[in-house]
């Protein structure tokens, strides 16, 4: 792990779920959260109809994953009805300190149970187990789909959250659009029952997904950045 002496160089926007705009269960009787723009016509309606459109890929996605833990393919479906559902737009400035000295965004894992990201551009890193940290491919018209920290611990580490950092030295400016998918934070993170057994017992205590994501949330908000080493090895371990 790098300690960076800088900040990391990155801005963005982001926007929760909006209930009234879900793609299979529209609800407009929960209050929406979001703060958008006024100045910026077709915004809202924008980024509101891609995050429907991802919540809709999710939805499959939990569903195939369930089938890959060896579950009912709806095991999952009552804690996706409300889920979370936030993204962000992401902007990364063209990085002229060393990679050694800043990130664009440090180190880390995600929160909820996976991120589904963009595949069209450079910059973003993974951390493999060895230690050694890969650049990704860019591959125009494809996601990548980073698994977070509840589905880690529901699979008892079946499933590892992804370590990502990104680091700009393309030449220009960066965007990135990910989708954090999440259950409803009422669910109870406990271990599938396929992924423990008497000589793979729970390795991690019962909590909600609405607990958890404090913690988390507490945790980044106090750390004194958020590409400390420490933080990426606490997290996804």
């Amino acid at each position: 792990m790098l300690t960076c002496a800088l900040a990391d160089l990155y801005e963005a926007y982001n926007w929760n779920y909006v209930a009234a705009c879900d793609p299979e269960y529209p609800d407009g009787s929960i209050p929406e959260i979001n703060m958008w723009p006024s100045s910026l016509p077709g915004f809202k309606d924008t980024l509101v109809t891609y995050q429907s459109t991802m919540i809709s890929l999710a939805r499959k996605l939990t569903r195939m994953f369930a089938l890959a833990l060896h579950v009912p393919e709806d095991t999952f479906d009552s804690a996706i009805r409300r889920p979370e559902a936030g993204a962000r737009i992401v902007h990364y400035p063209q990085q002229t300190a060393s990679r050694d000295e800043q990130n664009g965004i440090g180190a880390h894992t995600d929160v909820e149970y996976f991120t589904i990201i963009t595949a069209d551009s450079e910059g973003l890193e993974v951390l493999c187990k060895s230690g050694k940290w890969i650049q990704v491919n860019p591959t125009p018209g494809a996601f990548i789909v980073n698994i977070a920290d509840c589905f880690m611990r529901q699979t008892n580490d079946f499933f590892v959250s992804t370590v990502h950092r990104v680091i700009n030295k393309s030449g220009r400016e960066r965007y990135s659009v990910p989708f954090f998918w999440g259950f409803d934070r009422q669910s109870v993170i406990t271990p599938v029952p396929t992924c423990i057994d008497e000589n793979n017992p729970s390795k991690y205590p019962v909590t909600t997904t609405g607990e958890y994501h404090l913690w988390r949330t507490i945790r980044q908000k106090t750390a004194s950045s958020f590409n400390k080493p420490q933080e990426a090895e606490v997290v996804s371990a």
